[in-house]
């Protein structure tokens, strides 16, 4: 056996050399000790002499961390964007710093209840449950027999779909401080995004060759990624135009138009997440808000387009970039004015009781 436990009580680790045709201590092959407080412990390090002898481990014996290294390097596991494969890296990394030496046909449905005891892990739970099911997977070697992070029936949370966005008063607060304590870029940002719905990294990667001034339109044909730091094709892979609302218009015509993008922080570099971070933390602080940017600008922009200026469902969804013909924009914001749905039943009511009084109807007296 390469494991075994001596009567000392430690865990003794083996492995085999070919060049002298039987099982060495792993100590001879990376050094140190033979032997080790837990079996976890000498099941690392018999993979490590493994690995330094060039033996690849057998399936049932690849770590959790072995993998994952392969798992966020290797082409094969990679998704088409560089930005979902920075996010399940940095979703995964605490996992396999905590379980890094289990092996992972070891991982069971005790070890997933035991990582998310307490809750404060369930948003690992997508990129875990995509690494095992890419370990399961014939392109890894069928490491696995089953999925622990599959079927879990963890509802996923509603997110802003049940967060109402500032009215129009507060928008024009966070953009009047914003145009206070930042620089006029940052504030023209906010009032473009407010106005036109455009999301957070298309504003990033927005070039002046891109605005149409003379026609009235602004061409999205860009995205930054902050977690990947490149420009990529907008979300859904599809470019799209925007109306250059009169807002929007003047938030720009306001600018210098002396840098590449329209919209650069004092070093002329176009705005990041990380950058736009800082500045809307004092902006909305000033204003007495404490939600998101995207809330106050994009989700905003939405609500606004519906509940304000009365537009249909579908042509929201065309502005906004979404691919659903209105359901999502339906989803999101038919819901928030509920309170003006019903006062509109109210006065129906009311004004259809006054017209015919149902006493007088029922023949009972005036």
């Amino acid at each position: 056996m390469s494991i075994s436990k001596l009567a000392s009580g430690r865990w003794r680790a083996q492995v085999w050399d070919k060049r002298v045709g039987r099982n060495v201590s792993v100590g001879s092959i990376i050094g140190g000790p033979g032997s080790f407080p837990t079996k976890r412990e000498a099941k690392a390090a018999r993979e490590r002499a493994r690995a330094a002898l060039g033996q690849a481990p057998e399936a049932g014996e690849v770590t959790v961390a072995t993998f994952w290294d392969r798992w966020t390097t290797d082409p094969l596991f990679q998704r088409p964007k560089a930005s979902t494969n920075a996010h399940n890296r940095e979703r995964t990394r605490a996992f396999c710093a905590r379980y890094g030496t289990v092996p992972l046909a070891l991982i069971t449905d005790q070890t997933v209840a035991e990582w998310l005891a307490g809750g404060k892990n369930l948003g690992t739970v997508p990129a875990l449950r995509a690494m095992f099911n890419d370990a399961a997977s014939a392109k890894a070697g069928r490491l696995i027999e089953r999925n622990p992070f599959a079927g879990l029936g963890i509802k996923r949370s509603a997110g802003r779909r049940y967060q109402r966005p500032p009215d129009e008063q507060l928008v024009r607060d966070l953009i009047a401080n914003a145009r206070k304590l930042t620089n006029p870029s940052f504030a023209a940002f906010v009032q473009v995004a407010a106005y036109t719905g455009m999301r957070p990294g298309e504003l990033d990667a927005l070039r002046w060759n891109r605005v149409d001034f003379d026609g009235g339109w602004i061409h999205v044909v860009e995205q930054y990624s902050s977690t990947a730091r490149e420009f990529t094709t907008p979300k859904n892979g599809r470019s799209r135009s925007v109306v250059l609302t009169p807002p929007a218009r003047d938030a720009l015509l306001s600018l210098p138009r002396d840098q590449e993008f329209c919209f650069t922080n004092l070093r002329g570099e176009h705005w990041t997440g990380p950058g736009r971070a800082y500045h809307w933390k004092a902006v909305k602080a000033a204003a007495g808000y404490d939600g998101e940017l995207y809330l106050a600008t994009r989700h905003f922009a939405g609500w606004y387009m519906r509940n304000e200026l009365k537009l249909d469902s579908e042509d929201v969804a065309i502005m906004l970039g979404h691919t659903d013909g209105g359901q999502l924009v339906r989803t999101l914001y038919g819901h928030l004015e509920d309170d003006r749905s019903l006062q509109r039943v109210r006065d129906a009511y009311e004004q259809r009781s006054n017209v015919v009084p149902l006493r007088k109807i029922d023949g009972g007296a005036a």
